[in-house]
């Protein structure tokens, strides 16, 4: 799952997800923000992907991250957008169930990079 991100200055897709809360840990955020930001709820599995990121945010802003990305195994489902707070409603233009060949053929750039070779690899994995 994927979400096409509308700035002024640019276009990108990139994973659901979002900043930790205090007290959280990386799993506990994860499952917040998929709940908020798609309805989805489920067991996630262990950390799939860490990546340390500098980047521009929407509104000029240098934002620092050290993400940390989780795999929920799903056959796609209907996208809830009614818990998105009014700049997600402003800034996501779409979001697409893709699979790694349809990723590897958008125009815009997608984050993580390798977004589609992770998702090739976690689709021969073995489940735990």
């Amino acid at each position: 799952l994927l979400f096409r991100f509308r700035f002024p200055d640019r276009t990108f897709w990139a994973t659901p997800g979002g900043a930790v809360d205090e007290g959280e840990t990386f799993e506990q955020a994860a499952r917040r923000e998929l709940l908020e930001e798609t309805g989805l709820m489920g067991d996630l599995s262990g950390e799939v992907h860490r990546r340390y990121t500098v980047f521009t945010g929407p509104s000029g802003n240098r934002v620092e991250a050290d993400e940390r990305y989780f795999c929920l195994r799903t056959e796609g489902a209907e996208i809830d957008r009614s818990r998105w707070e009014p700049v997600e409603q402003e800034m996501i233009a779409e979001t697409a169930w893709l699979s790694p060949a349809d990723i590897r053929a958008l125009p815009d750039p997608v984050f993580p990079e390798n977004f589609a070779d992770l998702v090739d690899y976690l689709k021969e994995a073995p489940r735990a």
